[in-house]
């Protein structure tokens, strides 16, 4: 049992060092708070609006 909290204590902060180092040596340029829509995305967020609307335009109130 001591040999299991080990291994899970130490792929915890193995992650956590892992993901750490990779912030410091790709220079924290990856800021997923303010990223740009691709134009791809763009159109699947209006198509489904579109598909939205559609399906609402249908079901008339009774």
């Amino acid at each position: 049992m001591h040999t299991v909290m080990w291994i899970f204590w130490g792929s915890i902060v193995t992650l956590v060092v892992g993901s750490y180092l990779v912030d410091i040596i790709t220079g924290r340029k990856y800021n997923f708070k303010e990223q740009e829509k691709s134009l791809d995305q763009n159109f699947a967020e209006a198509d489904s609006f579109r598909e939205v609307d559609r399906y609402n335009h249908q079901n008339g109130s009774f």
